[in-house]
């Protein structure tokens, strides 16, 4: 969508009506394009089958481990082990919530995207001062239209766009960042560089 829109800008830019900076125009939509709701939805789907897997009494009947150590070293090998997975279940409802919490940022951020996505039709609307864009150069020249008409609805066009952009990035660097701090420790985060 940003590319439809830059062409815009370009008709006017040819005409002498604005000039813009490409990269400036494109800062504010780099989260957005960047943002993979695809990859988080599958993120959820695996971490949501991962919390089944361990949360299925089949599952965990046929993982028990009781039976492979004898003597003192197995049974202490077996305390740790009955130690270790005592939280399982704690573990499993962690792995859950995480679950969910991505499942809801997918949800949203796809929400987001649709929205940007609307915001974004409306700046890459073809027709400039009533004018398709393809026939603007002949209009402006015939003075069909007024220059400074379309010069401030180009102006406008460039700061909404730079609205929807920000916005739409804030919400969606707010939705990562609330699904990874309810679904990490402290600890995590900073090895993923969050914190």
């Amino acid at each position: 969508m940003i590319d439809d829109f830059i062409a815009i800008l370009d008709v006017g830019a040819r005409l002498g009506l604005i000039s813009f900076d490409d990269h400036t125009v494109r800062r504010a939509h780099v989260d957005v394009q960047a943002f993979d709701t695809a990859a988080l939805a599958s993120d959820a789907e695996r971490v949501r089958a991962v919390a089944d897997r361990l949360g299925d009494p089949a599952w965990a009947e046929s993982s028990a481990f009781g039976d492979l150590w004898s003597g003192r070293a197995g049974d202490t090998a077996a305390e740790v082990l009955s130690s270790a997975t005592a939280d399982l279940d704690a573990v499993v409802a962690d792995i859950a919530t995480t679950a969910i919490a991505l499942e809801s940022a997918a949800t949203a951020a796809d929400d987001v995207l649709v929205r940007y996505r609307r915001a974004m039709a409306a700046v890459c609307d073809p027709v400039l001062g009533g004018v398709d864009v393809d026939a603007l150069p002949a209009a402006v020249s015939a003075g069909a239209v007024a220059d400074d008409d379309v010069r401030a609805e180009l102006v406008a066009r460039i700061e909404y766009a730079d609205s929807v952009g920000r916005t739409a990035s804030r919400a969606l660097v707010a939705l990562a960042r609330e699904a990874v701090d309810g679904a990490a420790s402290a600890g995590e985060l900073v090895l993923a560089g969050l914190r």
